[in-house]
C-alpha cells in the first residue's frame, strides 16, 4: 500500500471516523454468515458520541452505558451487570461501527493488515492480508458519509451492516 490512491482512501476513512464521533445515533442491522449459511442477524443502536450502544438478537440483549457498565438480558430472564473495566471493549458484531477497532490495522494483536484502499462513490474499499498466513485476504468498505464500516469479510465469516438509519430520519 504505497500509492497515492491508497494514501488518500486512508485519510478520507479517519476523517470519516472522526466525524463519526460527532454525527448522529445510528441503527443497522448487523448480519453475520459463516461460510455462507446464516450465523446471526441482531440489531444494534449506537451513539458513537456518547459512548452508548446496545445489541439485541434472538437470544439475548446487551448494552453499555459509560457510568454503568454493561448489561446482558438473556431470553430466559436472567441479567447480568458487569463492571466497567474496558472501555474499550466492543463486541465482535459490533466492530463495524468503530471501524479503528477492526483488526485489521497491523497492531501488534491485529490478525491482518491493510493492503489496499480505495475510494469508489462515497466508500473506501480496504483489502488486506492475514499476518501469519499470507494466503488469506479479506475485504471491508467504509460508508464515508456515517464513519462506519458497512462490510467487514474474511475468508470463513463475513458481517455486514443493512438498513442504517439515524432514529431520527
Amino acid at each position: 500500500m504505497n500509492d497515492q490512491n491508497s494514501f488518500g482512501a486512508m485519510l478520507a476513512i479517519i476523517s470519516a471516523v472522526r466525524d463519526a464521533r460527532i454525527g448522529p445515533a445510528l441503527m443497522a442491522t448487523v448480519v453475520t454468515t459463516r461460510s455462507g449459511v446464516l450465523r446471526s442477524v441482531a440489531t444494534a443502536r449506537v451513539s458513537l458520541g456518547d459512548r452508548l450502544w446496545s445489541l439485541t438478537d434472538e437470544h439475548s440483549a446487551s448494552a453499555f452505558h459509560p457510568e454503568s457498565g454493561w448489561t446482558i438480558s438473556h431470553s430466559d430472564g436472567v441479567v447480568e451487570t458487569l463492571p466497567r473495566e474496558r472501555d474499550d471493549w466492543i463486541p465482535p458484531r459490533l466492530r463495524l461501527f468503530f471501524p479503528l477497532s477492526l483488526p485489521i490495522w497491523g497492531e501488534q494483536m491485529d490478525s491482518w493488515r491493510v493492503i489496499d484502499a480505495e475510494v469508489s462513490g462515497g466508500d473506501a474499499h480496504l483489502r488486506f492480508q492475514h499476518k501469519e498466513n499470507a494466503e488469506f485476504f479479506g475485504q471491508a468498505t467504509i460508508d464515508l458519509e456515517w464513519g462506519i464500516a458497512t462490510e467487514f469479510t474474511e475468508p470463513w465469516e463475513r458481517t455486514t451492516l443493512q438498513d442504517i438509519k439515524s432514529p431520527w430520519q
